[in-house]
């Protein structure tokens, strides 16, 4: 740096700065979990039990299960279906698992009739991101369908939803309702699950779906590439509602109705998982109701730009929002004991439209649900804050901005260098205007992350233009009567100094510092040291120049 240039510093306290909505890390969340979704530290040891996953979850509860990488609700479908003699009903949005597709198959084998009820083709393919619907996944549930084509009778319909096993519904029923897809993501990655059904359940489900299957349903899978349209049979009635198996259908609202009743009934506290959020759906804003009036309200859900705007509601009424990457469960459980586990997410196409399954739960199983809930949250890598002060975070959070999310990495203090700017006039370096620091309200930069910013910035003079012209000293009166000799200078007492030879006149002298013109008429006095600056301030003051400006090649004029 030169003896022209001068360094400035400001230290900036961003600590009460507020953010947009946020997601922010939790203590003891599962934060570093990996792309399979489970966390490193939670592997389990060789002598551990096989049935164990994250944080020490038992994977197999009694009636109600969740996914993992021990594959024990996938492995509980496959003994299901091992078991069936005479029929077996597979209702999912997606197939793409190998384990279940060969159970299917083998079931097919041995002459069960295999029904299975499935997503539409095009609606697949509309369907957004989030880690579910992946070309390699849509390619292997097309696989699928060339493998169990011809062997396992398949419908579908874009409204198809519901996720479901039966094996022989009037004989030795039994069954599971799931909230997971069947892909191998969903059956080990994802937070899902999966309620054993009691008999009475299996024959209520079954009634709904064999409705959905002859009455419902839009395309038929003729060969292994090929679905043709259907219609209707108009002979199987839709059945009544059920005391336990709730229902989404084109004439029945039973999981939105029983979710209401739910939110309603619940004294001091709630806990609801879901993976979508209608923004304004009358059973987000009745939670976000009971979150205002004091109940204890636990959100679960995925991180996803789709749905803040319902969960940023959520959070503003008062309920602690925890977020998860790959959750992917639909459920609900209220303190009045009774609990619901569904395939509907929370939004119209889920508790107003679709073909969807829930369950009421009750008693032990209810407790069971609440549990399997708060160990979730327990593990949530993410909290929800609507509106947080920047001096109350630290490290890796995401915030809401334009639709999206963007990642920030919150620091103590970061350096932030603001450029270099071109003072006035040499004599004053500092900069024409305060230089603007970063913003501290709304979405920082990221290089802007912290609760100080030590801002820096340098301060130059203005430089000689390089089609200036020099301005000389007039020449005065004295030294015209000089060079005509009408007087002589004498240069001390004793010496006298002769006028120029006749014909010899005296030329103007320049300004001591130089005195320039730019372009278009503005005047400076130009100076090549700080030593000059004294003398230049005499002139400019002199002469009225508008700045003092510096040379900066050796020899300049």
């Amino acid at each position: 740096m030169d003896n022209w240039t001068k360094e400035y510093t400001r230290v900036i306290d961003q600590r009460s700065c507020r953010l947009p909505p946020t997601w922010v890390p939790r203590e003891g969340g599962r934060s570093g979990e990996t792309e399979r979704g489970t966390h490193p530290a939670t592997i389990a040891s060789p002598g551990a039990s096989r049935n164990r996953t994250r944080g020490g979850e038992t994977e197999e509860g009694r009636a109600v299960h969740v996914s993992g990488p021990n594959r024990a609700v996938a492995k509980r479908i496959v003994t299901l279906l091992a078991t069936a003699e005479r029929m077996a009903v597979v209702s999912s949005f997606l197939l793409a698992d190998g384990e279940v597709e060969d159970a299917l198959l083998d079931a097919a084998g041995r002459g069960v009739r295999v029904y299975t009820l499935l997503a539409s083709e095009a609606r697949l393919d509309r369907e957004p991101g989030d880690g579910e619907f992946e070309r390699r996944v849509l390619a292997e549930h097309k696989d699928m369908l060339q493998r169990l084509g011809g062997h396992v009778f398949i419908r579908s319909a874009p409204h198809f939803h519901a996720k479901l096993i039966l094996v022989d519904p009037h004989a030795r029923p039994a069954g599971l309702l799931l909230t997971a897809n069947l892909t191998r993501e969903a059956l080990e990655r994802n937070e899902e699950l999966a309620v054993e059904l009691m008999p009475d359940e299996v024959k209520e489900a079954a009634a709904i779906v064999r409705w959905a299957l002859w009455e419902s349903a839009e395309h038929e899978l003729v060969d292994p590439r090929t679905f043709l349209p259907v219609k209707p049979l108009d002979r199987v009635a839709h059945p009544l509602p059920a005391p336990h198996i709730l229902a989404t259908t084109a004439s029945a609202t039973q999981i939105r109705e029983e979710a209401v009743e739910l939110i309603d009934t619940a004294a001091g506290e709630l806990i609801v998982a879901s993976f979508g959020w209608g923004a304004g759906h009358p059973v987000v804003e009745l939670l976000c109701a009971r979150a205002r009036q004091g109940v204890s309200l636990t959100v679960l859900a995925r991180v996803r730009p789709r749905t803040m705007p319902a969960l940023v509601a959520l959070a503003e009424a008062g309920a602690r929002v925890l977020g998860f990457r790959w959750l992917h469960a639909k459920a609900l459980w209220g303190d009045s004991g009774r609990g619901l586990v569904m395939s509907a997410n929370l939004e119209t196409h889920g508790l107003d439209s679709g073909f969807e399954l829930g369950v009421r739960l009750a008693g032990k199983r209810a407790a069971e649900l609440r549990k399997r809930l708060n160990r979730w949250s327990d593990q949530a890598a993410w909290e929800l804050r609507p509106a947080p002060a920047l001096g109350e975070l630290t490290g890796v959070v995401r915030v809401r901005h334009e639709g999206g999310l963007v990642e920030l990495d919150v620091k103590p203090r970061r350096p932030v260098d603001l450029g270099v700017f071109t003072a006035a006039s040499a004599d004053a370096l500092i900069a024409p205007e305060e230089p603007e620091a970063p913003c501290v309200d709304g979405l920082l930069h990221p290089d802007h992350a912290a609760h100080e910013l030590e801002c820096r910035w340098l301060v130059q003079p203005p430089r000689l233009h390089p089609k200036a012209t020099e301005v000389t000293r007039p020449v005065t009166p004295l030294q015209r009567a000089i060079d005509a000799g009408v007087i002589r200078v004498a240069e001390s007492r004793t010496k006298e100094v002769s006028p120029p030879a006749a014909g010899k006149r005296a030329k103007p002298a320049p300004h001591e510092p130089s005195m320039f013109e730019e372009p278009g008429g503005r005047r400076v006095v130009a100076v090549r040291s700080p030593e000059e600056l004294p003398g230049a301030r005499r002139i400019m003051a002199d002469v009225g120049a508008a700045a003092i400006v510096v040379r900066t090649e050796p020899g300049a004029r």
